[in-house]
């Protein structure tokens, strides 16, 4: 079950596919489970339809 669907700014895709494939990997895993844990953990709500992820890896 999906609690919403991830849609990215032209922004955000432009940073992303910057970063390295194994980082770009947990990122996206990362949404794929708060999309479907609804897990805060993982982002919160800034406004309205707007929240911000967290990622960590390799200790960044």
């Amino acid at each position: 079950m999906r609690f919403f669907e991830t849609k990215f700014l032209e922004e955000a895709d432009k940073f992303i596919s910057k970063l390295d494939p194994k980082t770009i990997k947990k990122i996206f895993y990362n949404i794929d489970l708060a999309e479907q844990t609804n897990d805060p953990k993982l982002f919160k709500k800034l406004q309205n339809d707007i929240w911000e992820f967290w990622t960590k890896f390799a200790g960044l």
